[in-house]
């Protein structure tokens, strides 16, 4: 259970509900009836709360919180390979780009694209979209503090 730090409002909670499915301010803001402004002030909270700046980082954090509930998968699971598996733990808690590189063991140079290259293989919408997908999949194991992809997919 998420201590009071880390406790979204209900507004948040719906916010992040379909932040992990991959949509953007302006199709989150379009599904509650509010505007992008709203959805980005939520979003800043929602970071704050638990540290994140990146979307990937923040849906792995509502998450991983057990606040929000991963969607029902459209698509299979995807095989990853054990780099791609260091990659997408590095991606859900890293907020940027060389700290995602580093803990992935990769160049920063080619990390967008190898990124890229992950959402592809996993048929996701976007990164954001891919951790939802991961989660949904059973691809995470949480311990305090921090998360890391498990070998095997759970079914």
């Amino acid at each position: 259970m998420p201590n009071d730090l880390h406790r979204l409002r209900p507004a948040e909670l719906c916010v992040a509900q379909y932040l992990v499915r991959g949509l953007t301010n302006l199709e989150i803001a379009a599904e509650l009836g509010t505007s992008p402004a709203t959805v980005n002030g939520h979003l800043g909270t929602i970071g704050r709360r638990f540290h994140a700046s990146s979307r990937p980082a923040r849906a792995h954090a509502v998450l991983a919180s057990g606040q929000v509930r991963a969607s029902a998968a459209t698509v299979p699971p995807a095989w990853f390979t054990e780099a791609d598996k260091r990659l997408l733990s590095a991606l859900a808690i890293h907020d940027d780009t060389y700290a995602i590189a580093h803990a992935a063991g990769i160049a920063p140079a080619s990390t967008r694209r190898r990124i890229r290259d992950l959402v592809t293989k996993a048929s996701a919408d976007n990164d954001t979209h891919l951790i939802g997908l991961a989660h949904t999949w059973g691809m995470f194991e949480h311990a305090e503090g921090s998360s890391r992809v498990v070998s095997e997919v759970r079914r």
